[in-house]
């Protein structure tokens, strides 16, 4: 609950059409201080001082990536009802909401445009559809099978956590069901990737950060859910990946892991990497298709933190 002077501090931050206005083009995705200028019209020192408010009012949170700083909505739910009830006033076609809209497409465009050109930079192949769908519906077998229908609802997987995010497609697949998601990658270009897609799908709830899948900057125990797709088949040290994973999970937090056309004695050591974690395997399924191996595992609830 809201204290008396943390409530009128919070309203008279809402009580501005200016910050508002960024409010609303950052609930699309997270986006750096340049881009909210270009978004709004507004001067970058005018701004810069709406951002401070909103960071003080812990509507926005902030996160640094290289030389750029990126802006995200606040998903802590005593904030969040609030702000979406001064979000919903906002008519979609109120003249300066529009404009906002309008740049804000201009910006997805030339994120998306420098996506597809660094993915061409680096000769990688953004998966396919099918091959996307046929993915997300082992997923939800195995989720569904080894946890109920629980694991399927909206903010069932909590805080998540996806390491070496790539193209961002388990973001992608999963924010629906994660109150919060972090995706991290070591390279740069690829965070740029995987950023242009959480603009484009709007997925407000997600922050795309730099991270060693070695060596997480997060305190241990900060996720209930960890995924990592197609990261172990090219990690120099996947046990120790795998370890690390682990570390990033809350007692009775689970992990989720794809794979490609893994062999039977591939499985057998994957699953021995999970139990040196302290990880329980629950199953790993094969998609239809036979691209993908999808494997699911718990760290114990009755376990420390490690």
């Amino acid at each position: 609950m809201e204290g008396t002077e943390q409530l009128a501090h919070l309203l008279r931050a809402l009580g501005d059409p200016s910050r508002l206005r960024l409010l609303h083009a950052l609930e699309q995705g997270e986006l750096t201080v340049g881009e909210i200028t270009e978004v709004t019209g507004l001067s970058q020192p005018r701004v810069s001082r709406h951002l401070k408010l909103l960071c003080d009012a812990r509507v926005l949170r902030r996160a640094r990536d290289q030389n750029e700083v990126y802006y995200r909505t606040n998903t802590d739910e005593d904030r969040r009802v609030l702000v979406q009830h001064a979000l919903e006033a906002l008519s979609p076609e109120d003249p300066a909401v529009a404009q906002d809209q309008a740049r804000l497409q201009n910006i997805l465009d030339k994120r998306s445009a420098r996506a597809e050109e660094l993915l061409s930079e680096l000769g990688i192949k953004v998966i396919d559809a099918r091959t996307t769908r046929d993915v997300a519906t082992t997923i939800d077998t195995l989720l569904q099978d080894f946890s109920g229908n629980t694991l399927l609802s909206p903010d069932a997987l909590g805080r998540l956590l996806d390491i070496g995010t790539g193209t961002g497609t388990m973001m992608q697949l999963l924010s629906g069901r994660a109150e919060h998601v972090v995706a991290v990658d070591r390279s740069r270009e690829m965070r740029l990737v995987a950023r242009a897609g959480v603009l484009a799908r709007g997925l407000a709830n997600c922050t795309v950060q730099d991270g060693d899948m070695y060596a997480l900057s997060f305190p241990t125990g900060s996720f209930d859910t960890v995924t990592m797709d197609r990261v172990l088949g090219v990690a120099d040290r996947p046990r120790d990946a795998i370890a690390e994973a682990s570390r990033m999970l809350k007692p009775g937090g689970s992990i989720l892991i794809v794979e490609t056309r893994l062999s039977a004695a591939d499985e057998r050591t994957f699953i021995g990497w999970l139990d040196a974690a302290g990880l329980a395997t629950a199953a790993l399924r094969r998609s239809v298709d036979n691209v993908a191996c999808v494997a699911l595992a718990h760290k114990p609830a009755a376990a420390g933190l490690m």
